[in-house]
C-alpha cells in the first residue's frame, strides 16, 4: 500500500474529548501513519487562538493547551521518522494566525528539526470553487505566505474556498495557475489541499500542473462523507495507477482508505 494512502485522519479534533481519544488511539493504527487535523478560530473574549470551526467564535480548548498536550503524548517523537504522525493546523482566519504563531513556535521547539515537515499549517488563501459563490478567503495570500515563514520547515498546506451551493463545480485553470505563481518560488514542502467531490476530469486537466510543477508537491484530498463507487475509482485510477502521480496524494475521505487497501493489495 502507498506510503501517502496509509494515513489514519481524526478529523476535526477541535476539543478536549476528540484530542483526548486521539492521542489515545495511536495503537490502533500499527499498519498506517496517524495524523491529527484541527482548526483554529480567535476568540475575542478569551484573547487567545482557541480550537474550533466557523460559525463558532469561541471554544474550551485554546491552541496553546491543545499543543502542550500534544507534546506531552510525544505525539510527533515516539514513532520512527519514516513513520512519523502528521499534525495539520487549519488556520480559520488572519487573527487566529497571528494569535497562533508563538504556541506554535514553542511546540515546535518540542521537535527534532527533521520532523518539523510534519506539522502542516493549513489555510485557504485563494478563491476556488464555485468561483461566483465559494466566499473570500480570510487571509491575504502573500501575508499568510510571510508569516508562515516564521515557522521554518514545516510543510504549508494551501487550499482553495470552496462554496455549497455545487460541490462538483471543478478547480479551473485560473485557479491552479495562481496558486503555482504564488508558491513557485517556495522552498519548503507543500500540499493543496482539494475537495474529492470536485476531483474529476476538467480538475485533473489542471491541477496536474502541480504535479508536474514540483515532485515536492501533493496533494490531500478531502470530505467528509463517502463518495459513490464510481468517483473512488476514477480517483484511484487517476491519481494511483499511473506511476508518475501514484503516492502523491493523502486521502482525508470517508471510506476512502479502505476502499484503497483493497485496490492495492
Amino acid at each position: 500500500m502507498a506510503p501517502l494512502a496509509a494515513v489514519c485522519w481524526h478529523h476535526a479534533v477541535n476539543d478536549q474529548e476528540s484530542l483526548e481519544a486521539a492521542l489515545s488511539s495511536r495503537s490502533k493504527f500499527d499498519n498506517g501513519i496517524q495524523a491529527i487535523e484541527a482548526d483554529i478560530i480567535y476568540s475575542a473574549r478569551q484573547g487567545c487562538a482557541v480550537m474550533g470551526h466557523p460559525p463558532a467564535s469561541d471554544g474550551d480548548l485554546s491552541l496553546a493547551s491543545f499543543l502542550e498536550q500534544v507534546a506531552r503524548a510525544s505525539f510527533q517523537i515516539q514513532s520512527s521518522e519514516h513513520a512519523c504522525p502528521i499534525l495539520k493546523l487549519d488556520f480559520k482566519s488572519d487573527r487566529a494566525l497571528d494569535s497562533g504563531l508563538m504556541p506554535v513556535k514553542e511546540y515546535l521547539r518540542t521537535l527534532p528539526p527533521p520532523r518539523h515537515k510534519h506539522l502542516w499549517i493549513n489555510a485557504d488563501i485563494l478563491k476556488g470553487p464555485p468561483l461566483i459563490s465559494s466566499g473570500y478567503p480570510q487571509f491575504a495570500a502573500r501575508d499568510f505566505l510571510d508569516k508562515s515563514a516564521e515557522l521554518p520547515n514545516t510543510t504549508l498546506s494551501l487550499g482553495w474556498t470552496t462554496g455549497l451551493a455545487d460541490v462538483h463545480s471543478p478547480y479551473v485553470a485560473s485557479m491552479v495557475d495562481e496558486m503555482m505563481t504564488l508558491v513557485d518560488d517556495l522552498q519548503c514542502e507543500i500540499t493543496f489541499p482539494v475537495r474529492a467531490t470536485s476531483f474529476n476530469s476538467e480538475s485533473w486537466l489542471h491541477l496536474r500542473k502541480l504535479f508536474d510543477r514540483s515532485s515536492r508537491w501533493t496533494l490531500t484530498l478531502w470530505w467528509s462523507q463517502e463518495l459513490p463507487k464510481e468517483q473512488l475509482d476514477f480517483i484511484y485510477n487517476t491519481l494511483e495507477s499511473d506511476e508518475r502521480y501514484k503516492n502523491r496524494t493523502y486521502y482525508d475521505i470517508v471510506g476512502l482508505r479502505e476502499f484503497l487497501c483493497e485496490r492495492m493489495k
